[in-house]
């Protein structure tokens, strides 16, 4: 009985560390909370960006520096979105808007 409950909590914990992790980050700059998720509904690697509880769905670009210039380090793919989040950059760590304002992880809820 003891490995069957070991057997449950190691097969679901992976999946709840997941969901959590999709849909549970966010990203703070002074008074500005940012979080994203992608959309899984096609295959364009679209994302829902929310900035302080305002939602958007936006395209992604994973070669945002193009082939002349190296990517910074951490670098994972551009939120392509309008004024100063055009682009939005995501690095792994934390989020860089076009005026190179940092967002980084914190613990604020959307509202």
């Amino acid at each position: 009985m003891k490995k069957l409950i070991i057997g449950i909590v190691l097969f679901w914990s992976p999946l709840l560390v997941t969901a959590q992790t999709r849909d549970g980050v966010t990203y703070c700059h002074n008074q500005t909370v940012i979080a994203f998720q992608f959309d899984r509904s096609n295959s364009n690697n679209d994302v829902f960006l929310s900035v302080d509880g305002k939602s958007q769905k936006l395209m992604t670009a994973y070669s945002w520096f193009g082939s002349a210039q190296q990517a910074p380090k951490g670098f994972k793919f551009a939120i392509l979105g309008e004024g100063k989040f055009d682009p939005l950059l995501v690095f792994d760590d934390y989020l860089m808007d076009a005026a190179n304002n940092r967002y980084v992880k914190c613990t604020q809820k959307l509202n």
